[in-house]
């Protein structure tokens, strides 16, 4: 004799299934233990990797309306599908599981001791299958999910504190993290997809990513707008002979480019200030200790009132600031809308 459960439930229409009881099989062996408190056969279905069969989803789903609801006929009811094909998914699943999940009779199916921890278990997987369909859908509807990007610190202090602003007004339930680090180092995260992109302007190149240009921009002289250079639409690199030059350290992708215009301009300077990050470099302007030599778009994003940007020419120096994604990988939904963020605010800075 079987035992039984005293509050497990009676399900009727168990005679209408029209076929005999099935015999329990011994469960497979090379499984290992089972974890306490867990029938084995319930560990090696559900949990341990390879194997056999698996249970599918409709199965479970059979299996716990009619757990729940105490009748084959109403179960089959909730699931619109007819009576006989409800039992033959109960019996498949029992298959898969090689256990006997109801005692069959004439006149009524009996929920077996083992059945009571596989609806348990059911229930977490048709739960998490939903909470998977659910966040994926609002993932791709940009209303969840998580942004994971990476900046030079001037593109992060300069163009993206108004974009993300923008993208938490439109789309609140997307978290976005961002990464704010030296030129040198905008590669790396994206070739390990710690990232989805990078915005900066890399010193090197690599094979595996992309590199899109995202805005171009010229160095430009930075002075406070009461000195003499912001009397003038555009300032020649000869005139900043005189001028105390406050500029990035050397290993910086832009000082490079302000020591080759020097060169191609045939003068001597020797900056004055050499700094580490641009905001120190635009408050000692703002405090004129001197004339800043940077790329242009940066000043637009730093609440200084009394600065003017004049273009430097003879030469003129350009670049790009890149976008930079994994070669033939598609960015996420909310990625992209973020992109579409940046975009729209580059294409809004003064050149």
């Amino acid at each position: 004799m079987t035992t039984r459960q005293s509050a497990s439930p009676v399900l009727q229409d168990g005679g209408k299934r029209g076929s005999s009881p099935l015999e329990p099989k011994a469960p497979p062996t090379g499984g290992g233990e089972a974890p306490a408190g867990r029938p084995e056969f319930f560990t090696q279905a559900f949990i341990a990797p390879g194997g056999g069969q698996r249970p599918t989803l409709r199965q479970l789903e059979a299996f716990t309306h009619i757990y729940r609801l105490g009748s084959l006929t109403q179960a089959a009811q909730a699931m619109h599908v007819t009576q006989s094909a409800m039992s033959v998914l109960l019996r498949q699943l029992e298959d898969v599981l090689e256990v006997r999940l109801f005692d069959r009779t004439a006149r009524n199916l009996r929920p077996t001791p083992q059945a009571q921890p596989v609806y348990e278990m059911a229930q977490q997987v048709l739960h998490g299958v939903g909470r998977l369909v659910s966040g994926a859908r609002d993932a791709a509807a940009q209303r969840s999910g998580v942004v994971r990007l990476a900046a030079s610190s001037a593109v992060a202090a300069s163009l993206l504190p108004d974009v993300l602003v923008a993208f938490g007004e439109q789309h609140p339930g997307v978290r976005v993290e961002l990464l704010d680090i030296g030129p040198d180092q905008l590669l790396e995260p994206v070739l390990d997809e710690q990232v989805e992109f990078s915005i900066g302007t890399p010193d090197v190149r690599s094979p595996a990513l992309e590199f899109t240009p995202l805005l171009s921009d010229a160095l430009a002289a930075i002075c406070r707008d009461d000195a003499p250079l912001a009397q003038q639409n555009a300032v020649r690199w000869s005139q900043l002979a005189d001028e105390a030059i406050i500029t990035v350290r050397p290993g910086n992708g832009i000082r490079t480019l302000v020591d080759g215009a020097i060169l191609a301009a045939g003068i001597r300077l020797q900056p004055r200030w050499e700094v580490g990050y641009l905001s120190t470099a635009l408050a000692m302007t703002a405090r004129g200790l001197g004339v800043s030599v940077l790329p242009a778009f940066l000043v637009a994003g730093f609440p200084y009132t009394n600065l003017a940007i004049r273009p430097l020419v003879e030469p003129t120096v350009a670049r790009d600031v890149l976008l930079i994604t994994r070669r033939q990988h598609s960015l996420s939904p909310a990625a992209e809308a973020l992109l579409r963020l940046c975009r729209r605010q580059a294409g809004a800075r003064p050149s």
